[in-house]
């Protein structure tokens, strides 16, 4: 009887051995698994984000590589880099510009715009800085572009972004000035790193601006735009139309380039600020797809 009991007892201590290991393994197993993240907007990635419209993207991940090839054969003036939000950023100077010599057609016959980047930069005065321009040959403004002109009141921001429409016949308001001044100048934006994003919306004609993912609140005057004054009968803008394009800037204007253009006026600054995760898409971006893309970037995704 008492060996009977004895082998009893060594059975379940053998089974009762196994039963631990065997739920300890699971809980390694466990522990090994990588917890997913938790989409955003229904995006796990911020490239996930219209993948297809997605035409220009600069990371500046110690180069001045466009990895979807908008714009290529980049040169890099005294371009430098340092932390950014995701990885490494361009760092601006009173020189530093990046020149690409080839346009991809995605890029030159765009229609709708969305164009994103991280900023971080301090007040300027002189003149206005460029932070990107797609040039113009036949003409002494760019086709579309962004600028930073010196502060406003109390070091706020004043920004201009510009877009072309170029067609037959001619239209009187073809090159337009989006200009954020008065009671639309941006606050806030110095010293630290803004999300900052602007879109046109050829099928609306409506122009948009957003600041870490919020979509400010712009008057009529400043978003929608026309191919005329509209009291005199001008119609909505509709498709953007880009002419005599060659090349493309970042961190200057395209006088910074040389030829066909003549030498930059004093006023033409170089971007002293940094800049990350440039993007460019061939469509106007949804309020949700901005806020989106913001959270997503500043999560490192």
């Amino acid at each position: 009887m008492k060996n009977r009991n004895k082998i009893l007892y060594l059975c379940l201590s053998v089974l009762a051995t196994q039963f631990f290991i065997s739920c300890n393994q699971d809980t390694i197993d466990e522990t090994n698994t990588a917890i997913p993240y938790e989409p955003i907007g229904g995006y796990e990635n911020s490239d996930d984000i219209a993948a297809d419209n997605l035409i220009v993207k600069c990371s500046f991940e110690e180069n001045i590589t466009d990895s979807k090839s908008g714009i290529s054969d980049g040169n890099g003036t005294n371009v430098t880099y340092e932390n950014g939000v995701k990885g490494k950023a361009y760092k601006g100077s009173s020189s530093a510009f990046i020149g690409y010599n080839t346009v991809s057609p995605a890029l030159a016959n765009v229609k709708s715009i969305t164009v994103s980047a991280w900023i971080k930069t301090d007040p300027h005065t002189g003149g206005a800085q460029c932070l990107f321009m797609l040039p113009k040959t036949s003409d002494f403004w760019g086709n579309i572009f962004t600028l930073i002109e010196g502060t406003g009141p109390a070091d706020t921001m004043l920004i201009k972004n510009h877009l072309q429409k170029d067609v037959t016949p001619s239209i009187p308001w073809s090159g337009q000035w989006l200009v954020h001044d008065g009671s639309n100048v941006l606050t806030n934006m110095f010293g630290n790193w803004k999300h900052l994003v602007w879109t046109y919306d050829a099928a609306t004609s409506t122009y948009s601006m957003y600041v870490n993912g919020q979509n400010l609140n712009l008057p009529n005057s400043i978003a929608k735009r026309y191919t005329n004054d509209p009291a005199a009968g001008g119609l909505p803008y509709g498709d953007l139309a880009n002419s005599d394009v060659s090349k493309f800037v970042i961190g200057g204007f395209q006088q910074h380039l040389g030829a066909p253009w003549g030498a930059a006026d004093g006023w033409m600054l170089h971007y002293s600020g940094l800049l990350d995760e440039f993007r460019i898409y061939d469509k106007a971006l949804s309020d949700t797809d901005v806020r989106s893309l913001y959270l997503l970037e500043s999560d490192n995704r």
